[in-house]
């Protein structure tokens, strides 16, 4: 008898390891299923999945908005707003600039040059090799005491995108040559130099054969703001341009396409801003008001452009008056607002 107890003890065990295997085989489909869920992306950031003949193809994203969300915005876009629609719908009365501007090192009037440039270099930041690039980070980069990692960082970036070290270049420019083939921290700025006169073209302005001539006689930080946010500009128009950038905004497009939702109302709704920047074609605003101020919501401050404004305009509204021109786009005003700042745009 104490045998059969024992046979049938070692039963039992072969039972509860069947079991558990079956467990560690429903485990790892499991796993292995989730594994399929999860979209692989791209060398640009694009969601991709295998079809069933193992084929590469664009995996579109759901449509960020529910049918009442879309509409509504439809109606709205058509003008078919009714009386009560529209008293849901009160204009927004901004409070007064921001006193001193707060942190920033960058002067007032460049804050649209600091923003396009941020744009661009959010945009093309995984093809730059640099990833996610706060507006703070290159306020204290372009704008601060010190050369920073970012500042050198940054124009290397760019000056490899833009210039090619070719056998051509080395005979006409060797020095040239010699600089982009050594970028370091002891090269960067001397290349950074001859590069703004051949981006110029023959045409440099006087601010920036300063710039030229400042990086080529002292250090980097000892540039003026101005000279440094006008390098860099003239850098980021450049490399948007560049045929490598273009083509990653067509792939882009070719994804946008893999999608049957409509773009526009997702855009109103604000949902696309929250996208990745490498995922977008255009870098969004959060929107655009009557008065033809644009609003920016980066890094958890509202910036807040507008373009030339009417007297009537800025009688009915103070904020309207806040800020000066932008140096790069002439009659453009960009004020930030952040924390009880933005708090208070917010409670109005």
């Amino acid at each position: 008898d104490g045998g059969e107890e024992d046979g049938e003890e070692e039963d039992g065990g072969e039972e509860d390891g069947d079991e558990e295997e079956e467990e560690d085989e429903d485990e790892d489909e499991e796993a292995a299923g989730k594994e399929e869920e999860e979209e692989d992306e791209d060398e640009d950031g694009l969601p991709i999945v295998r079809n069933e003949d193992g084929e590469v193809e664009y995996a579109p994203q759901p449509a960020p908005y529910d049918s009442a969300e879309l509409a509504e915005v439809q109606s709205l876009l058509r003008g078919e707003d009714t009386a009560d629609d529209a008293s849901r719908w009160k204009p927004l009365a901004l409070p007064p600039p921001p006193q001193g501007g707060g942190a920033r090192r960058v002067p007032a009037p460049l804050l649209g040059d600091l923003l396009y440039v941020a744009g661009v270099l959010r945009a093309f930041g995984r093809q730059l090799g640099l990833g996610e690039v706060r507006v703070d980070a290159l306020d204290a980069a372009l704008g601060g005491g010190a050369t920073t990692a970012l500042a050198m960082r940054l124009h290397v970036s760019l000056l490899r995108l833009l210039f090619e070290p070719s056998a051509a270049l080395a005979r006409s420019h060797p020095a040239f040559c010699h600089a982009l083939r050594n970028l370091s921290a002891l090269t960067w700025a001397e290349a950074l130099a001859e590069a703004l006169l051949r981006l110029a073209d023959g045409q440099a302005t006087a601010e920036l054969a300063l710039a030229v001539r400042g990086l080529r006689s002292g250090e980097y930080h000892t540039l003026p703001p101005e000279r440094r946010v006008l390098a860099a500009r003239l850098l980021a128009e450049r490399a948007a341009e560049h045929p490598s950038l273009r083509a990653s905004l067509e792939r882009r497009a070719e994804w946008y396409e893999a999608h049957d939702w409509a773009w526009e109302p997702a855009m109103l709704l604000g949902r696309l801003q929250c996208w990745p920047p490498h995922r977008l074609l255009r870098w969004e605003p959060l929107g655009r008001d009557r008065h033809g101020r644009v609003y920016w919501l980066l890094d958890g401050s509202l910036w807040v452009q507008r373009r030339d404004a009417s007297a009537t305009d800025e009688a009915a509204d103070p904020s309207l008056s806040g800020g000066r021109p932008g140096a790069g786009v002439p009659g453009v005003a960009t004020v930030r607002y952040g924390g009880a700042d933005l708090q208070a745009v917010a409670a109005a």
